[in-house]
């Protein structure tokens, strides 16, 4: 309702003071009930599980992203209601239909909604060894609408906030997330208006993170991770220090936001198995490439890892025999120490790359036969790959290029198990570390 000042000044000439406070009064009673729906609005946020019905996203012999998706978006769910009773959630599906992008970004958009996260499965098919964490937040470059354009303007800050906190708490749950928070042109970021964040939990295309994704306790974890960050979101959004969080997460370079894991050198981005790829697609399903930078590892560095390598990490057995192996109910004599050299070229390693990619993984036992996730011998250590040398099962943990990475990963297991070491592996055939590392030296030459 307006009143003029003209109008007002009239009353007050003709009836007085006391006509003048009654539509001073009036006029304030008008008011309340729209400043009252104001403050007592809940926020909105709008959970999406990517893919769903005939979209089945990327997917493994065994297991489908849309399944994945829902599942821990569900959980996210069940954990802002408990936490956050406050907030009004709205997810795009909850159960296994299929819902377009246009459709996604409608239920966003109709609701006012004041956040939007999709969550996705990344996956490379040719690239087994890619994995871990990233998400993305809208690319403003390529957005043409002017509506759009003004709308992430003003909420590209939050969207980039959001990104940041969800691979911080990926990486503090111990979660690869080097692979960072970067703008990019999706379509359900730059079709929504309110802050957008698409993460991409993992990789279905590698051994370990598919394992991981689809084990419940990964898939808790992951929900717990996500929560988490839009708690942080929330609380820093509240307190009007999100632009200073996000100028501390973007100058920390991991330091202080929790991201200093090691770059890995890559030789192309994952394709996007998503309808959600890149823009408006030409068809539902469409797969693209980007490519990425290689990573950062210099020859000198490599050099040296190859002489410490030589010098200090070979192990003077190349096989670990558990003492409560048992097979036919007597127990396995000891086998004979091999030295790193002499490792039996038929061994199948833990993943199978291409013949020009060492891998390295962690060895923690060996026994007469493949142990169940759950045996008491590997300590809740999850997930153990077994391959078979000679009559023994070698029990792998872990699989990535980077030698840092591994060194790493050995060093937070020591503990459980002190006697474990690294290897490694050129497609099926297992190598020396130290030849490994020259390979890696000479591939990024």
């Amino acid at each position: 309702m307006r009143v003029s000042s003209e109008f007002f000044s009239f009353l007050l000439l003709k009836g007085g003071r006391g006509a003048g406070f009654f539509l001073l009064l009036l006029m304030l009673l008008l008011c309340l009930p729209c400043a009252a729906g104001r403050k007592l609005r809940p926020l909105v946020w709008v959970l999406d599980a990517g893919h769903g019905g005939k979209d089945v996203g990327t997917e493994s012999k065994k297991h489908q992203e849309k399944d994945i998706t829902l599942e821990i978006t569900k959980q996210v769910a069940a954990l802002v209601r408990k936490n956050k009773p406050g907030i009004k959630l709205i997810l795009t599906r909850e159960k296994d239909t299929y819902v377009s992008l246009d459709r996604r970004c409608q239920i966003a958009n109709q609701a006012n909604a004041d956040l939007f996260l999709s969550i996705h499965v990344n996956a490379v098919e040719k690239k087994p060894l890619l994995h871990g964490t990233e998400s993305f937040y809208a690319n403003t470059r390529f957005i043409r609408d002017a509506v759009l354009q003004s709308s992430h303007a003003r909420t590209i800050d939050r969207s980039e906030l959001l990104a940041w906190l969800l691979q911080k708490n990926y990486h503090d749950a111990g979660r690869q997330a080097g692979r960072g928070a970067k703008p990019e042109r999706l379509y359900v970021l730059s079709h929504t208006l309110m802050p957008a964040v698409l993460t991409e939990v993992g990789f279905l295309s590698n051994i370990e993170d598919e394992a991981y994704m689809t084990s419940k306790r990964g898939q808790k974890e992951i929900a717990t991770c996500i929560y988490k960050a839009l708690a942080e979101y929330y609380e820093t959004t509240q307190a009007k220090t999100h632009k200073k969080t996000l100028t501390r997460l973007r100058n920390s370079n991991g330091k202080t936001s929790g991201l200093s894991a090691p770059k890995v050198a890559q030789a192309e981005e994952p394709k996007s198995r998503t309808e959600e790829a890149k823009a408006k697609p030409a068809s539902e399903g469409q797969k693209k490439d980007a490519p990425l930078a290689a990573g950062d590892t210099t020859e000198e560095v490599v050099k040296e890892l190859v002489e410490e390598v030589a010098e200090k990490e070979a192990p003077s057995d190349s096989v670990l025999t558990s003492p409560q192996d048992v097979a036919g109910g007597e127990a396995v004599a000891d086998q004979p120490a091999l030295a790193d050299e002499e490792t039996p070229a038929e061994d199948v390693g833990p993943i199978q790359p291409s013949s020009t990619i060492p891998v390295f993984s962690i060895q923690i036992v060996a026994v007469s036969s493949e142990l169940r996730s759950d045996d008491d011998r590997l300590q809740g250590l999850f997930p153990v790959t077994f391959v078979k040398s000679g009559n023994m099962y070698k029990g792998l943990y872990g699989g990535t290029t980077d030698y840092r990475q591994a060194k790493k990963t050995l060093a937070s297991i020591r503990e459980k198990f002190p006697d474990a070491f690294i290897v490694a592996y050129l497609g099926q055939e297992p190598i020396t570390t130290a030849r490994a590392l020259e390979l890696s030296r000479q591939g990024e030459k």
